[in-house]
């Protein structure tokens, strides 16, 4: 049995109304040992805060604050991803517009929506030989009859246990952000579209079981 932890985070808002959000998705990284890699990032953590000038509760790597002066840092980052052997990323890709794509229309369906494909994510690429400890990004649960957070393990068996945490001060589940936003990425923006090809560049120098991208196909 293989221990392992995984480092988990969503991005656009399950709602087919949303003009803005065309697809919501769920990326994940898995690591067995992540320490050694956490060092590294922080390092470039704190080189971030020293050029942006912000206070460590104040800042994280996220795609959407990308910067001019800041793609250097994030460049650096995927580098010393790339130069670590044993983690692997993995998604799932709503398309919201798809008219097949059933839309939850309250809070209670896009919780119990959001869990469904986490579970589903999870179940498809999780190792029968690996037991997980989930750390993932906070999402508020609505009140209701809904399922918890904790109910996760009772569907996935490679789970060992699973939390909820603010993204700031978990450095892999912010690299989790930063691969989830490049691959999502359409738009025009130089800077963003600059640090996709980054992305892009390692996508293409791994094996596709590290790097899994799985955009949802309705029948």
């Amino acid at each position: 049995m293989i221990q392992t932890f995984c480092f988990l985070d969503e991005s656009g808002i399950l709602d087919a109304t949303n003009i803005q959000t065309r697809y919501f998705a769920i990326g994940a990284i898995l690591h067995p040992w992540p320490d050694e890699l956490i060092i590294q990032l922080h390092q470039i953590f704190e080189d971030l805060c020293n050029k942006l000038k912000k206070e460590p509760s104040r800042l994280e790597f996220k795609f959407s604050e990308i910067t001019k002066l800041s793609l250097p840092l994030y460049k650096t980052c995927v580098e010393i991803l790339l130069n670590d052997q044993d983690w692997r990323f993995f998604s799932v890709v709503i398309d919201l517009r798809d008219p097949k794509f059933e839309a939850p229309t309250n809070p209670q369906q896009k919780w119990e929506c959001y869990l469904r494909w986490a579970k589903i994510l999870l179940q498809k690429n999780l190792k029968a030989e690996e037991k997980t400890t989930l750390i993932a990004d906070y999402l508020r649960r609505p009140k209701g009859e809904v399922h918890s957070f904790a109910t996760l393990p009772k569907v996935v068996p490679q789970l060992w246990d699973v939390i909820q945490v603010e993204s700031q001060g978990v450095l892999l589940v912010q690299m989790a952000d930063i691969l989830l936003g490049a691959s999502l990425f359409s738009g025009v923006d130089r800077v963003k579209v600059e640090f996709k090809k980054k992305v892009n560049e390692l996508r293409s120098k791994l094996d596709r079981k590290r790097f899994n991208e799985w955009h949802v196909k309705w029948c």
